[in-house]
């Protein structure tokens, strides 16, 4: 089945909608916010708490105050309304209107309304940006969304100025036999094929992306750990707490040991200098 935007958007606004009804103070977001939820176990994000959380790091570590950030596939938006907290101009993008929207509602309950603005589009049309426009592009979990649009990726960097700077945070799809339990989890579960979970960045989008910036840092992670999927849901509970963590140890001595086995990791940050 081939998924159209039209139907993408309708599923992802399905998603978001209802959280339109939040009350504002549960809408804010500020650095103790991400860190706090990051970290909170009864939170759906804890699964992926150290990926985002190395993301915080890398994110951090770039000039965010008055920079132009484009915040990429931006879903609930609560990255974008952050880097917005630290100073930074932030334009939300996602092809649901309703993410979009909810993004604007965050920045005003955040006090940063005149920070952020919305666009709501496909990734196949960035038109509506000038060349070299961000100093920064943010995408959590988008990018692989994005592949099936047709010249996506060259209007991307095409808005990123020279020097600007890519992080994403993406699933990895090397992993042959992790893409099938990928695959089973999906269909047991019944999730939707507007997720778009087939589509998984791999090493030849991390070759196009070496091919087209100077500088390209990648830090693989969750191998062993990656079987954290079967604990989802149960994080509340302290034995899958300490199982996950105990995954996590053995992957750091794994990766250490037998670097070449990063390739087959779960997931990935990137940080792509233009």
């Amino acid at each position: 089945m081939s998924i159209t935007p039209d139907q993408e958007r309708g599923f992802y606004d399905a998603v978001y909608s209802p959280f339109l009804d939040r009350p504002s103070e549960e809408l804010a977001v500020n650095r103790d916010v991400m860190i706090r939820t990051l970290n909170d176990p009864k939170q759906p994000v804890y699964e992926r708490r150290r990926l985002y959380l190395r993301i915080l790091d890398r994110l951090l570590a770039l000039p965010l105050n008055g920079s132009r950030i484009l915040d990429y596939g931006c879903g609930p938006a609560d990255w974008g309304v952050w880097m917005a907290t630290e100073g930074a101009h932030v334009t939300v993008l996602d092809l649901s209107p309703a993410a979009v929207q909810l993004g604007l509602k965050r920045a005003a309950a955040s006090g940063v309304a005149d920070r952020v603005r919305g666009e709501a589009r496909d990734a196949s049309d960035l038109s509506c940006f000038a060349d070299a426009e961000f100093d920064i592009i943010y995408a959590s979990a988008a990018v692989h969304h994005t592949l099936k649009y047709q010249h996506a990726f060259e209007d991307l960097v095409r808005v990123l100025k020279p020097g600007g700077v890519l992080v994403l945070a993406e699933t990895l799809g090397n992993n042959p036999v992790l893409n099938l339990g990928r695959r089973l989890r999906a269909k047991v579960q019944g999730e939707a094929e507007e997720q778009g979970e087939e589509i998984i960045l791999s090493e030849s989008e991390i070759r196009l992306l070496r091919t087209t910036f100077r500088e390209v840092h990648t830090e693989e992670m969750h191998l062993l750990a990656m079987g954290k999927r079967l604990l989802r849901g149960r994080f509340t509970s302290k034995w899958a707490r300490q199982c996950l963590r105990l995954l996590e140890i053995i992957d750091d001595v794994i990766l250490y040991t037998l670097p070449f086995l990063k390739r087959y990791c779960g997931e990935i940050v990137i940080v792509a200098v233009k």
